[in-house]
């Protein structure tokens, strides 16, 4: 038998927030498309028509054609998954590696915790799209690049985000016990103050993916992004741009997907801040 979520639950008062709903249908749909990609596209990504170059909005090309004939609805629905791949390699791998050197931190603090974090900030004063740049030439133009990319970029902001919630609980009186029963470090970590931790990091995670899908975005239109011929939204954006005058459609397309698909995440994480934080409990509308 299905139970439903309580009317107290994160995910019942997620259920009565309209912007979280909003946000997670949109992810949802996105998620979908990315997932079903090869039996929801109506023409291969590089078939071309050549009696309909720089079509407009028709019933064959719900969404126009391109410059070279290309279907944009097919190909807006293929860089759905590049997308959804791109959000979740990058922050899982952010997550990965910020939760644990974040818990380190705190937990093994002095020299080790000055050291930590002086290379997070280090980290921090690079963007993600000059280390991109840089992981680009050396590695070539691929997914996995623009993944470790962007990952590399919300290590720090994790970590410090985890170290932070963790140097609070582990002055508490249930870790302190924890400590004189003679529980090790380790277990510390993972049974007592990571449980605790997990709120902000779900948040941080939710609006690190809107930040990813972004990125990848903007590597893609200066070009240092995935390369043809894997339609992205953001290569398509550089496609259209010289156009963007006679044909603002083709612009249009993926510039409105990727708006889109940011703000449901920033709104689904702006909302689960709100529900998570007990500070603010009783705020959400």
């Amino acid at each position: 038998m299905i139970r439903l979520p309580g009317p107290d639950s994160v995910a019942g008062r997620l259920l009565r927030t309209p912007r979280a709903m909003f946000g997670f249908l949109v992810i949802l749909l996105v998620a979908f498309s990315a997932g079903f990609a090869e039996h929801l596209i109506p023409y291969d990504t590089e078939e071309m028509d050549f009696d309909a170059l720089l079509g407009g909005i028709s019933a064959a090309h719900p969404f126009g054609t391109d410059q070279l004939g290309r279907d944009m609805l097919s190909r807006l629905i293929l860089g759905a998954r590049v997308a959804m791949e791109v959000s979740i390699g990058a922050v899982g791998l952010g997550v990965a590696m910020g939760v644990p050197i974040g818990l380190a931190a705190a937990i093994i603090g002095g020299w080790f915790d000055d050291i930590t974090m002086r290379v997070m900030d280090a980290v921090v004063v690079f963007p993600s799209l000059l280390v991109a740049v840089a992981l680009a030439a050396a590695l070539g133009n691929s997914l996995g690049t623009v993944i470790l990319a962007i990952g590399l970029a919300n290590v720090p902001w994790l970590a410090r985000i985890v170290r932070g919630q963790a140097l609070g609980l582990r002055e508490l009186d249930f870790v302190a016990a924890a400590e004189v029963a003679g529980t090790t470090t380790l277990r510390i970590m993972t049974r007592h103050i990571l449980p605790n931790c997990l709120a902000p990091v779900i948040v941080q995670t939710t609006l690190g993916m809107g930040y990813a899908v972004l990125t990848e975005a903007a590597l893609g239109f200066i070009g240092v992004g995935i390369q043809p011929p894997t339609p992205t939204w953001g290569n398509m954006l550089q496609a259209a741009f010289p156009m963007l005058e006679q044909h603002p459609l083709l612009s249009v397309v993926p510039g409105v997907a990727i708006f889109v698909l940011v703000l449901a995440f920033n709104l689904l994480g702006d909302a689960l801040r709100d529900i998570l934080d007990p500070r603010l409990r009783g705020v959400v509308r």
